[in-house]
């Protein structure tokens, strides 16, 4: 089993990984701080 996969073709890989698990974070703690809010306003009310 040889591994001739180019080094440059792992990094991209990595870099895309990061990008996307960065990505998918950032609109998972969005969307729960809008339903936090949500959830405080209707506290208020």
């Amino acid at each position: 089993m040889a591994f001739d996969i180019p080094l440059s073709v792992i990094i991209v890989n990595i870099v895309g990984i990061t990008i996307a698990a960065w990505f998918l974070r950032s609109r998972l703690k969005a969307k729960l701080a809008e339903v936090e809010a949500r959830q405080s306003r209707k506290r208020e009310d």
